[in-house]
């Protein structure tokens, strides 16, 4: 796969999260796996490449930039700096394991013409979603508008997907969100009709670890992704 496929990891002050992914790649994947690269934006002393030399190896590309880029920017980085049609997407405490079935999930986007976004679970949640505006407020409730055998298409996914490359760089995360991010990416994949689904016989594993200084919650991000789409709040219902 790694000529065809890249798997994306942007990072901050979890080096050990990062490497446990990193070889979990390598051992469910083997010999098939995917190119790897890696944004690490941490400070130098919680850098992935200092604190795990023996998963830095195992990578193909390290790209270190300056202190707290933020996540929106990583990614549009990793979307740039490679070359394979289809990218793979997962936090980095997320682990790829025997349920994931990685190369199968590649080959299913490739497979059906009407998928651009094609997401696994986490932990067998992040059920695919809806995307609807009802007055100035934006509902996300669970559901699906289209099933095909395991694949539910819809409007909004987990962290853990495959997609083409060049349809991510045509809707691009924005910059100026560092959290709140993912519902304006995944609203505007809608506005832009982008194919979204989930296959809900793939998942990927989660561990979840607070970096250190790290701020689940920031309301003037969340206000500013409000107003840039005219909206009063998100409901998740």
């Amino acid at each position: 796969m790694r000529d065809q496929v890249t798997f994306c990891i942007k990072t901050i002050h979890r080096p050990q999260c990062c490497a446990a992914l990193v070889r979990s790649i390598h051992q469910h994947c083997a010999e098939d796996r995917p190119a790897i690269h890696v944004l690490d934006d941490g400070k130098p002393e919680l850098r992935f490449s200092t604190n795990c030399p023996t998963e830095a190896a195992m990578v193909d590309r390290i790209i270190e930039t300056k202190y707290d880029i933020g996540l929106s920017a990583g990614r549009n980085r990793l979307l740039d700096a490679g070359e394979t049609p289809i990218v793979v997407f997962a936090d980095d405490d997320h682990l790829v394991t025997e349920q994931t079935k990685l190369v199968d999930l590649v080959k299913t986007l490739n497979k059906h013409h009407d998928l651009d976004l094609l997401a696994a679970l986490s932990n067998q949640q992040e059920r695919p979603k809806l995307m609807r505006v009802d007055g100035k407020t934006l509902r996300i409730p669970r559901g699906y508008y289209r099933q095909r055998g395991s694949i539910r298409w819809c409007h909004y996914v987990g962290n853990c997907f495959v997609a083409y490359r060049d349809i991510l760089q045509a809707i691009r995360w924005d910059e100026s969100l560092k959290v709140e991010e993912h519902w304006d990416f995944f609203w505007r994949c809608k506005i832009a009709g982008v194919n979204v689904a989930c296959d809900i016989n793939h998942s990927f594993r989660h561990e979840h670890v607070d970096p250190p200084g790290y701020i689940r919650r920031r309301p003037q991000f969340l206000k500013a992704a409000l107003r840039k789409h005219g909206l009063e709040k998100v409901i998740w219902r």
